[in-house]
């Protein structure tokens, strides 16, 4: 083959690939676009409703949920599609950074990135147990905060899972944020209010 002709060819090669790929990233972009305005549109209905909640949207597009339980504050996002978590809705309370590490993780699923948790313990509640390894630092103080309340509500989330570290309490609220709804967003307070708090086991146990 010519020289010439082969140069041409893989030119014209070359500028195909960046044809595609420039358009491949325009339709990822305006599906992200869309998803965004779609979850956004859902938390404004939800906002609407309730007083404890609030929407912000950055210069993005990016939507953020920011709520309250007594002196807890928190945010809910949906994480980056290409991160660990896969778009799914997460929610954070920073300022409960300093409570002992604690990670929920179901069962047969992925695991929490709270690495080095050395106890591993049961609740006694036998449906619970059923679907939750529990992993802490303190066992007394993680039973102390898996009160019936906790217990009930991490089960009444559908796929979430939960961990406490240095940078706070998070909760993963299940693989879509167009399902989140009243009833979710009831179980994440009861959530973040009982494993944010320091309960004697007496009462906790319920």
């Amino acid at each position: 083959m010519d020289p010439l002709i082969f140069a041409a060819a893989l030119l014209l090669l070359a500028l195909f690939t960046v044809a595609v790929r420039a358009l491949l990233d325009r339709a990822a972009l305006q599906r992200r676009t869309s998803d965004r305005s779609v979850v956004t549109a859902h938390w404004e209905s939800l906002v609407m409703q309730r007083r404890d909640l609030r929407l912000a949207v950055d210069a993005q597009g990016v939507p953020t949920l920011h709520g309250r339980v007594g002196p807890i504050a928190y945010t809910i996002r949906v994480s980056a599609l290409d991160g660990p978590w896969g778009g799914r809705p997460l929610a954070h309370a920073p300022s409960l950074s300093n409570t002992p590490r604690i990670a929920l993780a179901r069962k047969g699923e992925r695991e929490v990135p709270v690495p080095g948790l050395p106890s591993e313990l049961t609740t006694g509640d036998d449906d619970f147990d059923a679907v939750f390894e529990v992993r802490c630092d303190d066992p007394e103080a993680a039973r102390a905060r898996l009160g019936r309340e906790v217990r009930a509500a991490m089960l009444a989330i559908p796929g979430a899972f939960a961990w406490s570290d240095a940078e706070g309490l998070r909760v993963d609220l299940g693989a879509s944020a167009t399902v989140i709804d009243h009833a979710m967003l009831d179980a994440l307070r009861d959530v973040l209010q009982g494993l944010g708090s320091a309960a004697p086991p007496a009462v906790a146990a319920g």
